[in-house]
């Protein structure tokens, strides 16, 4: 009989969540009950205590005697109160005190574990969330401490919740170990499933202000599968507020083929980031114009600017051009509006670097860049009501005839995809990796358009294991060089193959003597390798998580971006490029940043900065800064993709 009553006071304790409350409850109980009996057999009665000497302080009532238990519970040192009481006040002294001890230890030991078990909790990151308006990232890779890093930098927030079923320690100590500069925010790192409705409402998803949605890799391959699940689960149950109290949600998909399903999970209502497609194109945008990747991190990574759009009072009858000089401290980047059309929901149209000419209306919003926290202000500068013709120049056109790309990875395809949309004549691209044949099949396979047009697209074999065969490519006789992040390998770490590439291009150009060595382009997995490239070839840097991570935490902020971001990387379309000052101003005088910008505008381009030996890349410079420029220096301008 004990047996089984001691089971099922096992089986109680270890399955209800009660039995802590229960347990005081029922200890607590029974000392009022006994109080409760002590008085109605009369053991506190007037008489019996008179006739034990003992002062009649507590009066013989209920109240009084349950008092009397009380402090004998909390205090055990009160028996020493009853020396020479009736033996019955003794015994019942003494039962109060065991009770109180009992009471006592009971309530610390389920305080302690209840601490314990929040710690615990906090530790596993099973707790839940009672946050609203707050960042949330689901899923976990390397881009989200640079993420988290760019938030901290643009100020947007200092609440951050993570959700991910990777290893939960791994997180936490990828936090500590990243920049100080993360201490600015409040992240609560939380472990579960980031596709299980219960999961997201534990981390409060739908009274998050912003989400982030990072791939996951699972048994080797991306988890773009999860991310279109959680896109569903996001946009379907979670959210019944209406879209205005919908956070942003930016996607992250590793495979491009995978975009078309994501975009429909998310009802084509968020952007979504094709990791490889971005990469791909950032780097064929390096190799036309160098040092475009020290831009685009000043551009959208420094925290310093932002892009948005502005309602500028009295814009009716006020050209695009003129408004563009008037601005002082910011770029008028382009035009956008609301287009309503019968039977159709209201759309924002933008567009980018409108004639200088086109007539605004006080309908339209302006996109401009302009420094965070700073207000645009306007001077009185000269201005045109007509713009002139502009005059004859030559413009050096990216010219890649003939690419090298060394290494191999899933997105050698998109590359030499991109490279052909970009192609104005034939175009030949060389691929030497270890294992070529099995790459090559691959790359043929995914990509059999590449091969019907002017692309003459061929693949060699070179190993680190055999430097000699990169001497032998002759790699000065080519246009650009790219060298992509190649993973295959899990024994070295694909940096170091990067480092290790540039190094022998550097010992070739030493050898051959080559009086101009083509751009070298070249993708990095971490942001410290960088620094390890000095004294190479290396013209670019693609830091992939870097600028992955930029365009995400950009998007999630403000969605709006990913019409520029389209607009910017695209064959075709408006891009940012490279100028030399020799068209817009005279060389070695001081010329103001306003003249120089209404001699862009006649070329019906935009002048986002400029790249000088000295300062380097200035964006956004005031209108009425004063500048000197050389022959080696270059106008950052927003303009029309040129072609030879």
């Amino acid at each position: 009989m004990l047996k089984r009553l001691n089971y099922y006071l096992f089986l109680f304790s270890t399955t209800s969540r009660v039995f802590p409350y229960l347990l005081i409850l029922g200890l607590a109980s029974t000392v009022i009950l006994v109080g409760m009996a002590a008085y109605f057999f009369g053991l506190f009665s007037a008489d019996a205590l008179r006739a034990e000497g003992i002062d009649d302080a507590l009066g013989g009532g209920i109240l009084d005697t349950l008092w009397w238990s009380m402090k004998h519970i909390l205090d055990p040192g009160a028996l020493s109160e009853n020396y020479g009481a009736p033996v019955g006040v003794i015994v019942f002294a003494l039962f109060n005190s065991i009770m109180g001890l009992i009471i006592t230890g009971a309530l610390i030991g389920f305080i302690v574990s209840a601490i314990q078990s929040a710690m615990a909790d906090a530790r596993r990151g099973s707790a839940t969330i009672r946050e609203s308006g707050h960042y949330l990232i689901l899923g976990w890779n390397r881009k989200g401490i640079v993420i988290l890093e760019l938030l901290a930098k643009l100020g947007t927030t200092n609440r951050v919740v993570i959700l991910t079923d990777t290893d939960i320690e791994q997180v936490h100590t990828d936090i500590r170990q990243g920049p100080r500069l993360l201490k600015q925010l409040k992240i609560l790192p939380m472990q579960g499933s980031i596709s299980v409705n219960s999961e997201l409402r534990r981390v409060a998803a739908h009274k998050s202000s912003h989400i982030i949605l990072l791939s996951e890799l699972r048994s080797g391959t991306s988890g773009d599968l999860t991310t279109i699940k959680t896109l569903t689960l996001l946009n379907s149950n979670l959210f019944q507020e209406g879209p205005d109290k919908r956070p942003n949600i930016v996607a992250e998909i590793v495979n491009k083929e995978n975009a078309v399903v994501a975009g429909i999970a998310s009802k084509h209502q968020h952007p979504i980031v094709s990791s490889g497609d971005f990469i791909s194109k950032t780097m064929v945008q390096c190799a036309r114009y160098p040092g475009y990747a020290e831009i685009y991190r000043e551009l959208f990574a420094s925290g310093q600017f932002q892009i948005e759009t502005s309602n500028i009072p009295d814009l009716d009858g006020v050209l695009f051009g003129n408004l563009a000089i008037l601005v002082n401290n910011g770029i008028v980047l382009g035009v956008s509006w609301m287009d309503q059309k019968p039977n159709l929901p209201v759309r924002r149209v933008s567009v980018l670097n409108p004639e200088p000419d086109y007539d605004l209306t006080d309908d339209d919003e302006v996109i401009v860049l302009r420094r965070v926290d700073e207000p645009l202000v306007k001077v009185s500068l000269d201005s045109f009501s007509s713009w002139d013709e502009p005059p004859e120049r030559e413009i050096l056109r990216p010219n890649l005839k003939k690419v090298l790309i060394l290494a191999y990875n899933p997105n050698l395809g998109l590359i030499v995809s991109e490279l052909a949309k970009h192609a104005t004549s034939d175009i030949s691209v060389t691929v030497a990796c270890a294992e070529s044949v099995g790459a090559e099949a691959q790359v043929r396979s995914r990509y059999a358009e590449l091969f019907t047009g002017g692309l003459t697209l061929s693949f060699t074999e070179f190993d680190l294991a055999e430097t000699w065969r990169l001497e032998a490519i002759q790699p000065w006789n080519f246009d650009v060089i790219f060298i992509v992040a190649d993973e295959a390998d899990k024994t070295i770490d694909a940096d170091s193959k990067t480092i290790m590439l540039l190094l022998l291009l550097s010992e070739i150009k030493s050898k051959q003597k080559v009086a101009e060595f083509p751009p070298v382009v070249a993708e990095l997995l971490n942001s410290e390798s960088r620094q390890l490239c000095a004294g190479t070839p290396l013209t670019d840097a693609i830091v992939s998580t870097e600028i992955l991570s930029i365009q995400l935490a950009q998007l999630a902020r403000d969605p709006f971006l990913e019409t520029l971001y389209t607009e910017l990387l695209n064959a075709g379309g408006i891009e940012v490029g490279l100028r030399s000052v020799k068209h817009y101003a005279k060389l070695g005088d001081p010329v103001s940043m306003a003249d120089v910008t209404r001699s862009a505008l006649r070329f019906n381009e935009v002048v986002l900065g400029y790249r000088t030996r000295d300062a380097g890349v200035v964006i956004n410079p005031n209108k009425d800064d004063f500048v000197v420029f050389d022959e080696r220096d270059r106008l950052i301008v927003l303009a029309q993709q040129i072609y030879a």
